[in-house]
């Protein structure tokens, strides 16, 4: 994948992971502020990162690639306790935000000593 477009879709995945976190904090039952601190928090360090690592600053593209990483194990974790506690709203963000993050993570992991 061209640097450039990977970099568009790391701003598209920071630009959603802050809209999904406004939206749960507004539409869930009981107004978390917590989904709102970590989309919106999430989102924009994978915003800076993205940005430091297309100014090509050393460290950021492992920081970058772990971020993302954590938050795809953050994502299905959550997704599969919310199925078990059948929390169906919250189940299918989770499960969404999973399947968007897996592929990511695939592709920055892919690209890590280049």
């Amino acid at each position: 994948m061209n640097p450039t477009v990977l970099h568009r879709v790391l701003l598209g995945y920071a630009g959603t992971l802050a809209a999904v976190g406004v939206l749960a904090y507004y539409i869930g039952p009981r107004h978390s502020p917590m989904s709102l601190l970590g989309g919106v928090g999430g989102g924009a360090l994978v915003a800076v990162l993205s940005v430091l690592w297309r100014k090509r600053v050393l460290w950021s593209k492992p920081a970058l690639t772990t971020a993302v990483g954590i938050f795809t194990l953050s994502f299905l974790w959550r997704a599969v306790e919310s199925w078990l506690r059948a929390e169906i709203y919250a189940a299918c963000v989770l499960a969404g935000l999973t399947a968007l993050s897996l592929p990511l993570f695939v592709v920055l992991f892919r690209r890590w000593n280049r």
